[in-house]
């Protein structure tokens, strides 16, 4: 998120809370890098609220007392403004998924368990899943929001680590040992 976005945000959330809203906070992995949203997610988290992240999230949304959502009209340039949901339907859906996002989710602060039998973490779970869906290493790192270059080093890193000499290879190599 841009700095301005995350200020822009502050007053607003400060009132809510201090009403007593709590806010649940959802970020991808790799804003625990981004000094500017992790200031204001422990800001978050030092009102009372709770922030998680994961490797891959669905398109932001905003949920209110779970009868409301705001969807963004482009998931691509979200200052397009957003879509009110208030049909239970379209709500229900949003709010499963929500739910589910929720609880694949790590606490901020909190570091994310490798995989005891694979070794693996989420991101390298992922980035080895997302090939098979279809995705260059630019959409993996578009779906991960990591750099290409990191993009690369992890593949690296997993296709010595499996022995393979192709992506195609360690995913065929990852699946039968059960990483996937």
């Amino acid at each position: 998120m841009r700095p301005e976005d995350l200020a822009a945000g502050r007053p607003a959330n400060a009132d809510a809370m201090a009403r007593g809203v709590t806010i649940k906070s959802l970020y991808q992995d790799a804003t625990r890098n981004d000094p500017h949203t992790t200031a204001y997610a422990h800001w978050l988290l030092s009102l009372g609220s709770e922030v998680r992240t994961a490797p891959v999230l669905p398109q932001r949304l905003i949920i209110v007392d779970r009868t409301q959502a705001l969807v963004p009209v482009d998931p691509a340039d979200t200052r397009k403004g957003a879509l009110h949901v208030t049909e239970p339907g379209i709500l229900t859906a949003l709010l499963d998924l929500f739910d589910q996002a929720w609880h694949t989710t790590v606490p901020l602060g909190a570091t994310r368990p490798t995989d005891p039998t694979s070794g693996l973490t989420g991101t390298e779970r992922e980035l080895l899943r997302l090939p098979a869906a279809g995705l260059t290493d630019d959409g993996a790192s578009q779906r991960l929001d990591i750099s290409s270059r990191s993009v690369s080093r992890h593949m690296s890193s997993l296709m010595e680590r499996l022995n393979a000499t192709s992506r195609f290879e360690a995913g065929i190599k990852a699946a039968q040992q059960g990483w996937l």
